[in-house]
């Protein structure tokens, strides 16, 4: 090969690859939800992202901004994994199982781990620095949206403030991917599915007789 050509297609690869951000978030994400957060020190991250620890510090600031930058783009592509599997559902009940339905297809190829958003608040259980609030709130912020889109889907269903019922749903799904995570298998998230249809099915509260 001429040396011209391996110049260029060294050029080529080089303008085709991601920025150092995405580099380091790509980095992080696989890092943080295949081994822990805390575990995992910014060395590592930079070796696997291949990023000067200046670009790091000039990008994020610090580790902690890293890890928040790291669940929020994990919620953002939630939210448009739902809202994609459920932009033809016109039920508010298929929305709602969805949630548990996207849980029973990722779990395994996530090795059954359960909620990153979860597992990244079990990791500060005392938050100290406000960067550590951050965190949390961060995490945090992904199950109020959780919840905020069954109330409002529920209370559109059942012409009350349904607050209540979602924060059932939420443990029902909560209790299915600790089963998972347990047992490594989905069953449990499938018996957390049959309940939460099985609660939506039930006439609302004032309409019973």
């Amino acid at each position: 090969m001429a040396a011209g050509t391996a110049k260029k297609k060294t050029t080529t690869r080089r303008r085709n690859r991601p920025s150092p951000r995405q580099r380091l978030l790509d980095s992080a994400t696989n890092l943080f939800t295949t081994e822990g957060i805390r575990v995992i020190g910014i060395d590592r991250i930079l070796r696997e992202a291949d990023v000067a620890k200046a670009s790091l510090y000039s990008l994020f600031g610090s580790k902690d901004a890293l890890v928040i930058a790291y669940l929020e783009n994990l919620d953002e592509q939630y939210r448009q994994a739902w809202e994609q599997r459920t932009k033809d559902m016109t039920d508010a009940e298929d929305k709602i199982l969805a949630f548990f339905d996207m849980a029973i297809a990722e779990e395994p190829d996530k090795d059954f781990r359960g909620s990153h958003f979860q597992n990244a608040a079990n990791e500060y259980p005392r938050p100290e620095a406000e960067s550590e609030h951050g965190i949390v709130a961060a995490a945090h912020e992904h199950r109020r949206w959780m919840h905020q889109t069954m109330t409002d889907l529920l209370t559109a269903k059942n012409g009350y403030p349904s607050a209540t019922q979602a924060n059932q749903l939420l443990i029902f799904l909560d209790g299915g991917l600790a089963g998972a995570r347990f047992s490594r298998e989905v069953t449990p998230l499938q018996t957390a599915r049959d309940l939460a249809r099985q609660m939506l099915s039930a006439p609302p509260a004032d309409y019973s007789i």
